[in-house]
C-alpha cells in the first residue's frame, strides 16, 4: 500500500514538474534518440530492391513546434536532425527486409518534413509528424505518425521528448511499410 502511495505521489509531482517547467516559458529541443524497429512485417521481403535514401530536409535551424491551435508548445526541433534520423531508421527497416541500401542505387527516396506538431491535453503529449517522400519513380506522398504519452509517467521532459519523438517517426515509417503505393516505388 505504501509503494502505490508513493507511486501517485511520483505521478503528481512528475505532472507538476513538467507543467510547472513548460508553462514558464522554458523551452526543450526534442531530438529523437532511439526509432524502435517496427514489428512485423517480417514477411514482406524487399530482396532485388535497390534503393537509396536521402535527406531532403534543408532547413537546420531549431523552430518552435506548435501545438495544434498554433501556439507555442514550449518545444523546439531541428527538421534537418529529425530528417536525419528518419533517414537511418527507414533504411535499416528496409534493410531488415532484404532491401539493398546504397549510394549508386537506381531509385532515390527523398524524405522531408513538412508538417511537426505537438498535440497537448492536460495529461498527454503527442508529437505528430508529417514526412514527405518522393521518390525518382514518381511518388510523391506523406505519411503520418504519432508517438506520445501521459505527462504523469513522464519524469524527465528530455527524455520523454526523445522517446515521444523516436515513436512518432517509427509510426510513420510504420504507415510506409503498411503502402503498396510506397513498396511499388522501390522498384521492380
Amino acid at each position: 500500500m505504501h509503494s502505490q502511495q508513493y507511486g501517485k505521489v511520483h505521478s503528481v509531482l512528475a505532472a507538476l514538474i513538467v507543467s510547472v517547467v513548460l508553462l514558464a516559458g522554458c523551452s526543450y529541443t526534442a531530438m529523437p534518440k532511439n526509432i524502435p524497429s517496427i514489428a512485423g512485417y517480417d514477411e514482406l521481403s524487399l530482396k532485388n530492391k535497390a534503393v537509396i535514401i536521402t535527406n531532403a530536409e534543408e532547413n537546420a535551424s531549431i523552430e518552435e513546434l506548435l501545438n495544434d491551435k498554433g501556439e507555442a508548445s514550449g518545444f523546439q526541433a531541428n527538421r534537418h536532425l529529425w530528417s536525419k534520423k528518419l533517414v537511418e531508421a527507414l533504411a535499416a527497416e528496409l534493410a531488415r527486409r532484404g532491401a539493398s541500401v546504397r549510394s549508386n542505387a537506381p531509385v532515390t527516396l527523398r524524405i522531408s518534413l513538412p508538417e511537426l506538431t505537438m498535440l497537448q491535453t492536460t495529461t498527454q503529449y503527442q508529437f505528430k509528424v508529417k514526412v514527405l517522400v518522393v521518390s525518382s519513380t514518381g511518388l510523391s506522398k506523406s505519411y503520418e505518425g504519432i508517438g506520445g504519452g501521459d505527462v504523469y509517467s513522464a519524469w524527465s521532459v528530455t527524455d520523454a521528448a526523445a522517446q515521444w519523438s523516436g515513436q512518432a517517426l517509427a509510426e510513420a515509417i510504420k504507415a510506409m511499410m503498411q503502402d503498396k503505393d510506397f513498396l511499388a516505388a522501390l522498384g521492380k
